[in-house]
Parts: C-alpha cells; sequence; structure tokens
C-alpha cells in the first residue's frame, strides 16, 4: 500500500497535535469539569436553614461523556448526566438525575466549581449566581486531589 508523500505529512501534522498537550489555562470546560468534586458550602439563601445532612461529605463525579455519579458517604451512588453550553453569554449546565431535569448556571476556576441550580416542576434556569431562598441554590465545589497510584 502507497501513501502519498502529502497524506503522510498531513497525518503526521495531525498526530502531532493530538499528541501536543494543551496548554494550561486553554482546557475546555468539558475536559476540565471531568473529576471528582466535594460540596464546600451550600447556600439556599438568606433565611434559609441548609437540610439536616451533612453535605461536606457528598461528592459529584463528572465523567467525560456527559455521565454524572452522585455519592454520599457509603450510600449507593445515582447515577446521571449533565450537558454544559459554553457558547452562552452565562455558561449554562442540565442535570438530570432519576428523570428530573435542573437547570442551572456554572463559574469553573481551576479546582473551584460553582453551580446555581433551579429545583422543582416547571424550575426556571437562574441568570445570575444567586440563591432565591425558594428554589434556587448555589453549590460551590472543590476538585478532590485523586493521588496517583505506582505501578
Amino acid at each position: 500500500m502507497r501513501f502519498p508523500l502529502g497524506s503522510l505529512a498531513l497525518f503526521a501534522f495531525a498526530l502531532a497535535l493530538t499528541a501536543a498537550p494543551i496548554p494550561k489555562g486553554k482546557v475546555k470546560d468539558e475536559e476540565a469539569i471531568v473529576g471528582i468534586w466535594q460540596i464546600e458550602s451550600l447556600d439556599f439563601g438568606p433565611g434559609v436553614p441548609a437540610p439536616p445532612l451533612d453535605f461536606k461529605q457528598m461528592r459529584l463525579e463528572f465523567k467525560a461523556g456527559g455521565k454524572m455519579a452522585m455519592t454520599m458517604g457509603e450510600m449507593p451512588a445515582k447515577e446521571g448526566e449533565y450537558k454544559l453550553d459554553t457558547a452562552a453569554k452565562v455558561k449554562t449546565i442540565d442535570m438530570t438525575e432519576s428523570g428530573r431535569l435542573s437547570p442551572g448556571i456554572y463559574e469553573l476556576d481551576g479546582d473551584t466549581l460553582k453551580i446555581c441550580l433551579a429545583e422543582g416542576a416547571n424550575a426556571v434556569r437562574p441568570t445570575e449566581m444567586k440563591p432565591d431562598g425558594m428554589r434556587v441554590a448555589v453549590v460551590t465545589l472543590k476538585r478532590v486531589k485523586v493521588e496517583k497510584k505506582d505501578k
């Protein structure tokens, strides 16, 4: 089988592009969000107490391809899906778990992820990172550092 020289050069160029590391600060949100995140704080708004759960035990794992899993301590994981829209004026996230859609907005800055989500039937996507004291909450998550195991 013969490859024209131009095809070989194009293949080598494409291979070099895919092998090159993504420059720091240029990682797309779809890649940067992948990982395990622990809740640092949960804000329902002024005068609204947080539920009597230990949210510091809750972790969200965002996986490539729009899949996610939520765990709380030793309880079995709840599976769900997420979808990001990074082109929107305010970046949006839709999280679906057990058939329930929670529309929201998000800010991703390194190892900190803030999500403002609306809950309940006919939930309307928030337009700013602010809880409303009723059906919109702001959750701040920190990336869990995973130690690499030696081979």
